[in-house]
């Protein structure tokens, strides 16, 4: 290219900058005079008030102020501000915007005006404290389990809920989102609407063990658990179950309960089919269905306490899988922590059912739909039968009948 050439292509690259420049909006201010006040008139300044009203302070982030502030210790360096801000936010208005959004299920733009945040800052810090909180109460609170921790708690389920060999009990729930964008009808589900599947293995202290999130909501027939890292680690034995133990006179595998949504497999029990069964049959499915109960009681109290569950998620898909899994860390985290909010599970009185006082919501969870068919491996039902005979004989016990 000749000089003059090179010189005149400058000149017109230079003349369309301008262009461009003085076509631009320009700011009409730097930061908005409503967001100066926010320590005065916002809600962070009721985040300091709350700290001398424990009552308040357990309403607002259902959690109380020694479990903030433990999350708060352990996450701060990760979310405190470069010094090189005019107005910095501090960790705590931080964390307490966070946990706000998960406890009430507002959007992000409310929460921008009730804070006095500007809606760009509150997405940032969203993501910013969800990243902290994964990262460093994630291996603490959501660890990969262990043989240690699935015999434990066989021994609980054998204790408290009379069910020898069972080490969880797993569900799925469908979780409402937006719509996320060019997947089509991707996540559209059966129930007609947008959503990501959370697989949740629990334990008897209503705890998820082991979680896996992302599913697309179509899926179905076997797709959302066959193709799930659950399902999979299951299938190829590599999920740590304890090696099989005697039950009564034979020797069992240790197993999961699912529904009727769940395959029978030899490492997951499952209820008879039917409703007119005789009597052994009904007696197993009660049994059963005692010990199923713990994940029912878990997603319902996750939900109860983080509301944003109970709403559509109005966010990327990469950014609600984070949210999700956020949830399911600061459940297991308020478990641990015995921080209940007031919010019980189901109890039993001999035969008889105390609901938790998180039925008395609507937590409007939608189940998954049957994962395949109702054909299963000989193995399998040999299983069941053994665990029906031992309900029926050496393991019955007073209230079943």
């Amino acid at each position: 290219m000749s000089s003059f050439n090179r010189k005149l292509l400058i000149k017109i690259i230079l003349v369309r900058r301008e262009r461009l420049r003085a076509q631009r909006k320009a700011r009409a201010m730097s930061i908005r005079p409503i967001l100066f006040n926010r320590l005065l008139h916002g809600e962070s300044f009721l985040v300091h008030e709350l700290r001398n009203d424990p009552d308040y302070h357990h309403k607002y982030f259902r959690m109380t102020k020694n479990s903030f502030d433990e999350i708060l210790h352990l996450i701060e360096p990760d979310i405190t501000c470069k010094k090189t801000h005019s107005r910095p936010i501090m960790p705590i208005e931080k964390l307490a915007l966070t946990l706000r959004y998960m406890a009430s299920g507002n959007s992000q733009v409310s929460l921008a005006l009730s804070y006095l945040f500007s809606p760009s800052a509150v997405s940032g810090i969203l993501r910013e404290v969800t990243r902290a909180i994964c990262k460093k109460l994630g291996p603490l609170y959501l660890p990969k389990p262990t043989e240690e921790i699935w015999k434990e708690n066989e021994s609980v389920f054998r204790l408290k809920w009379n069910h020898p060999n069972a080490c969880g009990a797993v569900d799925g729930k469908h979780i409402r989102v937006q719509a996320p964008a060019l997947s089509g009808s991707t996540h559209f589900n059966y129930k007609n609407f947008f959503s990501v599947v959370l697989l949740a293995i629990a334990d008897p202290n209503y705890k998820f063990t082991a979680v896996h999130i992302g599913v697309s909501g179509s899926q179905s027939d076997g797709g959302i658990f066959g193709r799930s890292s659950l399902g999979m680690a299951l299938e190829t034995g590599t999920l740590g179950l304890p090696p099989p133990k005697q039950v009564g006179g034979k020797v069992l595998p240790h197993v999961l309960l699912g529904d009727d949504a769940f395959p029978l497999r030899k490492f997951m029990m499952k209820p008879f089919p039917g409703k007119f069964l005789e009597k052994e049959k009904r007696i197993y499915n009660y049994r059963m269905s005692r010990g199923r109960i713990v994940v029912e009681n878990a997603f319902g109290i996750l939900a109860v306490r983080w509301r944003i569950f109970l709403t559509t998620i109005i966010a990327d898909l990469e950014f609600i899988k984070k949210i999700i899994e956020l949830g399911t860390i600061l459940h297991n985290f308020c478990m641990t922590k015995m921080d209940h909010n007031g919010i019980t599970g189901d109890t039993f009185e001999g035969e008889d059912k105390i609901p938790g006082s998180w039925r008395d919501e609507n937590t409007q969870l939608q189940g998954i739909s049957q994962q395949g068919s109702n054909r299963a491996a000989d193995e399998a039902i040999g299983i069941r039968q053994s665990f029906c005979d031992y309900f029926n004989g050496e393991g019955s016990v007073p209230w079943q009948d």
